[in-house]
């Protein structure tokens, strides 16, 4: 029996015929109702003539005719049934009641399950002595029903609380529901989909997102609802609202599918579980966060029978395929993957162990959690709460001699240290880290604690990669030849041969269809090992690459602009401008603020903001350089005691740099003396300020500081 009534057959279960009172049981009412003197016997016989010719309840028809008020009329019925009675305070059912008792057989009777023990469950009712529902609320809960007695109108209103607008929820499953066949895979309760429209919803947004090739499923909480969202080739595109009322519903179900506590609403959690959607089994990933409107929830949605994909089948140009092939085909080193979520790291990583198997060698992968299946490859998952972190199990792998090693995620220090150990002492190691590029990779391996000679000497590769999307050949729209050069010398290239159309079918009227990668691969050279070894920053190995013949992300991506595989505005929404392509529009001045202090930087930043200047922070000196290469700031405000690289680091490496020997500097900082302030003005700062400072002399400083830098362009 379904657990759920549309809204026509909620509108049809009043026509159902309301069960006779026992003549005893009716004669005791009408004799209570004339005792108490709440009607006349002329009032009475007028109500019980119509119950005899058009059938009802005794107690609606004097109360429909307005002789006793409902709450009066019922509470003369429970004394005359010998029933408790309840008023709406108390009609609230237990979760599980509900969960016994599905809405059709509620409504059907009008009737709410209240609570339940091993044996009895105990309802409430408007209609005493009716068998037939006592009969239904027995096979479905499969307990001794004991009712109690409440007025028609809270049981409505308790009824509309206690199963809130599914006919909505009946609405949005005819939107998304796919065709696909679904099955639960030890979700852990005993609920099936037909019992239940949450569940078959729950499932179909899963089955749809798989359907449409969505990597991931967001719900996000909104004053509307719940809005559900899924990212298509990179972008967030609607789907659904879901209502306020049915949101906790359909939240709490992936949660409970996902083994996360429903109860925990205010802090983070993680969880997953698997679905079988048309014979294909599909891991979801589950995250939620706390938000000012509720929860929200974003869901992975993984194809763990995707076959492996070749080396060559990735879509990289010929000179990174064989760098990247070079590195994998050594034995030893450390190959890394890099770039944001969503960039196909994972996909690279499987590619990679697809090649390495050959039969021969022992390939060891420790995940969190095992994406895909690979015939070869012991692959280990990673359970946190069971104590198996990656550290912890990597330490146990390593004493299994593996020949190569697969870490799915550098994430802190320990498993940096135990992975560049292992690169560095015989194995080939393969993982991924979260950075925008190749070079901030190495600096990232740096500020985990690894030494700069481990990292030059061990490390074989680095690819960092985004996917961006193909324009669609059905509707793009094509450049003359005068517009296609114009476009061209704008962004560096020869021309823009085509843009992204207005849409179609084909490509569900974006513009655009599948993704491909653009991606550099860093294999260093001696050069470049000198560079790390000696601790250069992210801008200064860029450099060093560049002077190598290796080609950044977005050099790569313009060549396929100008190829007509893809558009301008793809690649800007992608990757961000080089730094030496920076550019800055208006004449607002940027000024770099750099402080270890978070206080002295919110209340720099809160000073100059309000003068009109743009701000840019940093914690220390190493942050400083990169910042002020990359940005190109006006100003230059630094203190001298920092962490990873101090101020005097920091003016000498910018004074090195001949595209910032300009940039003016001011010091500011609570070491005090002249030698001091004699030691960083020989170091190149063109100011000094001693903290505290007084706002009014900091600005005053400031403006100085651009009146000289004006009248040096001038």
């Amino acid at each position: 029996m379904a657990n759920h009534v549309s809204a026509a057959e909620r509108a049809s279960v009043a026509t159902l015929p309301i069960p006779a009172m026992p003549p005893s049981q009716r004669s005791r009412f009408e004799s209570l109702l004339l005792k108490q003197q709440l009607i006349r016997d002329d009032e009475l016989l007028i109500a019980s003539e119509d119950v005899d010719r058009l059938g009802g309840s005794l107690a609606d028809a004097i109360v429909a005719h307005g002789f006793v008020t409902e709450a009066d009329a019922y509470a003369v019925l429970a004394i005359a049934t010998g029933m408790a009675f309840v008023d709406r305070v108390h009609l609230v059912p237990s979760p599980l009641a509900l969960r016994l008792v599905p809405e059709r057989i509620a409504r059907r009777h009008t009737l709410l399950p209240l609570d339940e023990d091993n044996r009895t469950l105990r309802y409430a009712t408007s209609r005493p002595f009716d068998a037939e529902a006592e009969r239904d609320i027995t096979f479905a809960s499969g307990r001794t029903p004991r009712g109690v007695l409440a007025m028609p109108s809270d049981l409505r209103a308790a009824l509309d609380q206690a199963y809130p607008k599914l006919g909505d929820i009946d609405f949005l499953l005819d939107r998304v529901r796919c065709g696909a066949s679904i099955q639960s895979v030890d979700i852990g309760d005993s609920a099936t989909p037909s019992e239940s429209p949450v569940i078959e919803l729950c499932n179909h947004m899963i089955a749809r997102a798989v359907q449409v090739g969505a990597s991931d499923v967001h719900l996000e909480p909104t004053l509307q609802g719940v809005a559900v969202r899924y990212r298509i080739g990179g972008i967030l595109e609607s789907s659904i609202t879901i209502p306020p009322e049915a949101a906790s519903l359909i939240l709490n179900r992936y949660k409970v599918m996902g083994r996360a506590d429903i109860a925990v609403k205010h802090r983070p959690q993680d969880g997953g579980f698997r679905l079988i959607v048309d014979g294909r089994p599909i891991d979801v990933r589950l995250s939620t966060l706390p938000t000012i409107n509720g929860e929200k929830v974003v869901m992975r949605v993984i194809d763990t029978r995707t076959c492996p994909q070749t080396l060559e089948s990735l879509g990289y140009d010929e000179a990174n395929l064989t760098r990247l092939r070079s590195a994998l085909n050594r034995p030893d080193g450390l190959v890394l993957i890099t770039g944001p979520t969503g960039c196909g790291k994972t996909t690279v990583l499987y590619s990679a162990l697809n090649h390495l198997r050959t039969g021969h060698t022992n390939i060891v992968s420790v995940e969190d959690p095992v994406e895909r299946r690979i015939a070869g490859v012991n692959q280990i998952p990673v359970n946190s709460r069971s104590g198996n972190s990656f550290a912890a199990v990597l330490r146990s792998v390593l004493r299994q001699d593996p020949n190569v090693l697969m870490v799915g995620e550098i994430r802190d220090s320990e498993v940096a240290q135990i992975v560049g150990q292992a690169a560095y002492t015989g194995q080939l190691v393969l993982s991924s880290v979260h950075t925008a590029d190749a070079a901030s990779a190495i600096t990232r391996l740096l500020n985990l604690g690894l030494e700069p000679f481990k990292v030059a000497e061990s490390l074989s590769a680095i690819v960092a990669q985004r996917l961006i999307r193909r324009l669609c050949i059905h509707c793009l729209r094509r450049h003359d030849s005068v517009e296609a050069v114009l476009l061209g010398r704008a962004n560096g290239i020869d021309a823009v041969p085509a843009s992204a159309g207005r849409g179609c079918e084909s490509c569900r009227h974006t513009g655009y269809v599948e993704r491909m990668p653009v991606a550099e691969v860093l294999v260093p050279d001696d050069r470049i090992r000198h560079h790390i070894a000696h601790g250069a920053t992210a801008p200064e190995i860029r450099a060093a690459m560049h002077a190598a013949g290796c080609r950044s992300m977005r050099e790569r991506a313009l060549e396929l602009v100008s190829l007509g595989v893809t558009s301008i505005d793809e690649v800007d929404r992608v990757l961000a401008p080089e730094a030496h392509a920076v550019g800055r529009t208006g004449g607002t001045k940027r000024v770099l603020i750099v402080d270890d202090d978070r206080i002295t930087r919110m209340l720099v930043k809160l000073l100059l903001e309000r003068e009109g200047y743009e701000v840019l922070e940093g914690e220390n000196g190493r942050h400083a350089v990169e910042i002020a290469q990359r940005e190109r700031p006006d100003l230059l405000i630094i203190d001298l005691l920092m962490p990873e690289m101090d101020g005097y680091q920091a003016i000498e490496r910018t004074r090195r740099d001949l595209s910032l020997a300009t940039l003016p500097v001011m010091v500011l900082t609570s070491e005090d003396g002249p030698g001091i302030e004699r030691r960083v003005l020989e170091l190149g700062a063109d100011d000094y300020v001693i903290k505290p400072f007084e706002p009014v002399v900091l600005l005053a400083r400031v403006r100085a500081a651009f009146r000289r830098l004006d009248r040096a362009v001038v």
